[in-house]
């Protein structure tokens, strides 16, 4: 199995957890999260990614997330479950659950905390992905995971028989784009292509398949971007990247790590966002908290009516 089974591209949205006030897991406004994306465009939808809160949960919550995820998408486009988990176990399980719940896909990164060698990263991909018939894509996040998958090294893991794909997010651009350079011959690559870098690197036929975003900020737009790039419509296309850039410098600060920005973790900035455009969002989840400031409240609304959106 490789890069030609599968039909991938464009955008796919990593999506948020709901959470209540009391902590629960909000079933009915996960669902009507996938239903607004899905009506939105977007080319395919990762439940229990990062964006997810995936830590936070307990195994018996990211099955029924991932079931609730695949029957609300109703076959509309292409759900992938995130099935990493710092045990090997715990992760084969999530794997086996997600096939047969009918997903299209697993994906797993780097065990979070656990630092594994090189040897053990493979073997530990090897078990995960083994314990599936499905398309698995590898997630590259050192700022989640505090692991790096190497260049290198992603040449032997792609190696993996049902590796298909690649979600690159590194925060190195440069690494990104060498990624495509290594391995893109064999998997998809989705990293950071929403961008005026992105856009010519499709546009020059560089390569790169598609962009896995947080949420759906600028709703149509973002799956807009890739169908007018694709068309040739670079200008057009250039003018989204462009608003999506201001948007999301705002919304992370000059000092962000990738993962805490500038109001708040990444999950609770999203969700405010969300919640201010009347969204389905919810909140995070202990320990991460709720942006409740009025003053970084009104600075996200600023930010959302200046990419033309209503807040």
């Amino acid at each position: 199995m490789d890069r030609t089974d599968v039909a991938w591209r464009g955008y796919f949205s990593a999506l948020p957890t709901p959470f209540a006030g009391s902590g629960e897991l909000d079933l009915p406004a996960f669902r009507a999260t996938v239903e607004l994306f899905v009506r939105q465009g977007v080319h395919g939808l990762l439940v229990n990614g990062s964006t997810g809160e995936w830590p936070l949960q307990t195994l018996d919550e990211r099955r029924r997330l991932a079931a609730a995820a695949v029957e609300a998408a109703a076959g509309r486009v292409p759900v992938i479950v995130g099935v990493m988990h710092p045990r090997t176990a715990e992760a084969v399980e999530l794997a086996r659950h997600a096939e047969q719940i009918g997903a299209d896909a697993v994906m797993a990164a780097p065990p979070a905390g656990v630092r594994p060698t090189a040897r053990e990263l493979h073997q530990y991909y090897v078990d995960v992905f083994g314990a599936t018939s499905l398309p698995a894509w590898l997630y590259n996040f050192p700022q989640d995971a505090a692991a790096d998958i190497s260049i290198g090294q992603l040449d032997e893991l792609v190696a993996i028989p049902n590796v298909v794909a690649i979600k690159q997010s590194t925060p190195d651009d440069r690494t990104f784009y060498a990624t495509i350079e290594a391995v893109s011959d064999r998997v998809l690559v989705f990293g950071n292509l929403l961008s005026r870098l992105g856009l010519s690197a499709i546009a020059g036929g560089f390569g790169g398949d598609g962009h896995f975003g947080s949420g759906m900020l600028l709703g149509e737009r973002m799956p807009r971007f890739f169908e007018l790039a694709w068309q040739g419509r670079l200008d057009e296309a250039a003018e989204i990247a462009d608003t999506n850039a201001r948007l999301m410098s705002r919304l992370r600060g000059a000092d962000t790590d990738g993962y805490n920005w500038r109001h708040g973790g990444m999950q609770a900035s999203l969700k405010a966002a969300m919640n201010l455009l009347g969204q389905p969002a919810g909140l995070p989840r202990a320990p991460k908290l709720p942006i409740t400031d009025p003053d970084a409240l009104e600075e996200i609304r600023a930010a959302l009516r200046e990419a033309r959106l209503a807040a």
